[in-house]
Parts: structure tokens; C-alpha cells; sequence
């Protein structure tokens, strides 16, 4: 196990190597960035992709205290805060280059929670009481602007006041990612005064976006929670069940902890079934009545299969989590990572060769899905070893 905790050590080097070479220009980030490195600054710069380098680098500096991981850091928080900052109240989705507004109703909430995802983490690296004002902040915007007191659910679809648009939707992605970020937040804080927020969007997926008979992942309903067209992404399974499991357990209720033990076994094991290519290796992630909708695989589904094996893997004792979670691991390292430039392919074609027209880095792709694989494997992989003693 140390001799994969090793790997995964070098390959998170590789990645914020990646971006210290190719994504950054004196005080700004580049907003798309090719497989080769050629990186351009007129792509929009959204929220979540600060957000997300704000989680990742301060993830990593906190794993590895180099001096160009805090900066990179530093670089984001002053980024988000005074590029993307929307005066009434959270972050706005994008600024163009000229620093003009671009919004997007529909994703607008979902980009709150990576923003107080991203702030957490970053106070947990530097401990400035500024920050954690900002991070109250920052919740105030999501209770007051974004949720419906009716049934304590989050609602997407609102204009740059948060006035609401139309007919409004709920998310799995809002949902998800909040419990995420409110669960970071309880981590690094210490403070349990939110404790009943995860508790309350545990409840939320449990009961709405979570279908274990099915094996499948809701993704989104309407106003008076009717669902919506949906497909069955293994990808969302794999991630949704180890961020319940995790947070779950934050919460120190048994009976929470003992239903999100099913739900991580439970979904685990159906997204294996579903989504791992027996042939090629890797996970296929998009299916529509159980047939594939694309055989070409995308990054991030890798890593959450990875990071959900190694929880069932914990929970069940059982080796074939272990075993899967090392297939994917070896997967990744010999398709999707680059080890000439560094960082991942986005997509690669069933065989496992990359798509010439990814990108590395762009609004959606981020410091996230790849460097949070590397943490949380690194973690799981010690805790097995101390545990061998």
C-alpha cells in the first residue's frame, strides 16, 4: 500500500506542476488551458473553476507545505474575492475577459456551495479570521438566497439579484456539493452549529435523489418535485455515495451512519456493474435504460470509483473493492494521466486514447476531481497501513 500512497504522492506534484507551468501568469489564471500547455486568457473565468483551484491548492499545500502550492492558494482567494464577488450576496457564475458579468440561472446556486467548499479549505490551510467571516457570509447567501423554507430543499433558477426565474428546479449537483462543502466546513472548523444542514440534505437524497433498487442517481426534479428526463452516470453513484457515507458519519448518528453504509456498498457495487469496461478497463460513465450512451470516458468518473472502492473497501472488508479500486488506480495512471506535460486528459476514446479536442483545463475542469482522487486515496491507503501494524 505505501508503494501506492508513493505514486499518488508523485502524481499530485505532477499535477499542480502542471499548473504552475501552464495556468498561471503573474496575478491571473489562464481560463483554458490545451493538452499541450498553450493556455489562453479569453475564455470565461467562472466561479467554480476559482473555487475549485482555491479547494485543490489549499488541499495540497496543506499535504505538502511548498511554498508555490500557498500562493497558487492565495492567488485564487484573491481572485474569487475580487473578480467574481457579487455585491448581493455569494459569487457570480463568470466574468468575461473585460471583467463583464456572465450568469447562468441554472447552475448559479450549485457554484455557491464549490465557493464555500473552496473558502473552508482555504481556512483550513491559513486560519484568517477574515476568511471565516467570508465563509458566514457565504452561508448566510445560501440559507437566505437559495433555499425554500417550505421543505428546507435548494432551489436553482435566479437572476444576479437572486429574484427567481421562472419555473424553478432542484439539482442532485446543488445538493450533493452542498453537503460536501457543509461537511468540509464542520471538518476543519471544529463548529457543529451546521451539523443539522447535513443532516437535513442527508435526509434530502436519501428520500429524493438516491434509488437503490434501481442502482440509480437522480439528477434533477421540478418545482413541485416531479423528476425530471434522467440518465444513470456511474460516475455520480460512485461520488455520491462516499460523500453521504463520509458526511454521515460527521453527523454521530448511528442509525445515519448504518444507512449510508448501505447506500455506499449498495451503489458502489451497481456502479461497478454498470459502468467498468471488463474489456478496456476504466469506467464507462453515461448510460440511458442500461445501454451506454458514449464508450468514451471522462476523468472524473475515474477518480470518484476510485475514492468509493476504497470507502466500501473500509466499510465491507471485502477484497474486491480493494482489487477494483487498484484497477481503476492503475487505469488512470496509464491513460489518463500525462506524464509528459502533467496533469489528465479529460476524455479518452474506449481503447484509452485521449481525444484531440480536450482540453486540460476549462470552466468545467478544474482542480478537483483529480487532486481531491489523490488526497483522499493517499488517506485511505496510510489508514490501511497503519492499521496492518
Amino acid at each position: 500500500m505505501d508503494y501506492y500512497s508513493e505514486r499518488l504522492k508523485q502524481e499530485l506534484e505532477n499535477i499542480m506542476e502542471f499548473w504552475r507551468r501552464y495556468a498561471i501568469s503573474g496575478e491571473r489564471f489562464a481560463s483554458q488551458v490545451s493538452n499541450e500547455g498553450k493556455f489562453s486568457f479569453s475564455e470565461p473565468l467562472g466561479s467554480l473553476y476559482v473555487s475549485r483551484i482555491l479547494y485543490g491548492s489549499s488541499a495540497a499545500a496543506r499535504t505538502f507545505p511548498k511554498t508555490y502550492y500557498h500562493q497558487i492558494a492565495e492567488l485564487a482567494y484573491r481572485t474569487l474575492r475580487n473578480q467574481l464577488s457579487n455585491p448581493n450576496g455569494g459569487y457570480y457564475w463568470a466574468a468575461d475577459e473585460n471583467g463583464g458579468v456572465i450568469h447562468d440561472p441554472k447552475h448559479i446556486s450549485f457554484v455557491q456551495a464549490f465557493a464555500l467548499y473552496g473558502l473552508s479549505e482555504y481556512y483550513a490551510l491559513t486560519g484568517e479570521s477574515q476568511v471565516k467571516r467570508e465563509i458566514y457570509h457565504q452561508i448566510d447567501c445560501i440559507e437566505n438566497r437559495i433555499k425554500n423554507v417550505s421543505d428546507n430543499s435548494y432551489l436553482d433558477g435566479y437572476d444576479e439579484e437572486w429574484n427567481p426565474l421562472g419555473e424553478q428546479s432542484r439539482s442532485l449537483g446543488t445538493h450533493i456539493h452542498l453537503l460536501e462543502a457543509f461537511t468540509k466546513f464542520t471538518e476543519v472548523t471544529g463548529d457543529v452549529i451546521y451539523r443539522r444542514n447535513i443532516e437535513n440534505l442527508l435526509h434530502i437524497l436519501i428520500t429524493r435523489f438516491i434509488s437503490l433498487q434501481h442502482g440509480e442517481i437522480y439528477h434533477e426534479f421540478g418545482a413541485d418535485w416531479e423528476r425530471r428526463p434522467n440518465e444513470n452516470w456511474a460516475g455520480h453513484n460512485f461520488e455520491v455515495a462516499w460523500i453521504v457515507y463520509k458526511a454521515a458519519r460527521l453527523t454521530e448518528k448511528a442509525d445515519l451512519v448504518t444507512e449510508a453504509e448501505k447506500i455506499l456498498i449498495t451503489l458502489c457495487e451497481k456502479a461497478i456493474d454498470l459502468g467498468f469496461d471488463q474489456q478496456y478497463g476504466g469506467i464507462i460513465n453515461r448510460f440511458l435504460q442500461g445501454e451506454a450512451i458514449t464508450t468514451n470516458k471522462e476523468w472524473w468518473p475515474q477518480a470518484e470509483a476510485v475514492i468509493a472502492c476504497m470507502y466500501s473497501y473500509h466499510v465491507s472488508h471485502n477484497k474486491k473493492f480493494l482489487s477494483y479500486a487498484i484497477r481503476i488506480l492503475e487505469y488512470i495512471d496509464n491513460t489518463f494521466a500525462d506524464h509528459t506535460y502533467g496533469e489528465w486528459f479529460e476524455t479518452v476514446s474506449r481503447e484509452g486514447m485521449p481525444l484531440p479536442e480536450g482540453m486540460k483545463l476549462h470552466l468545467w475542469k478544474s482542480m478537483y476531481h483529480n487532486v481531491r482522487y489523490c488526497i483522499e486515496t493517499i488517506n485511505q491507503l496510510e489508514a490501511l497501513f497503519v492499521k496492518a501494524l
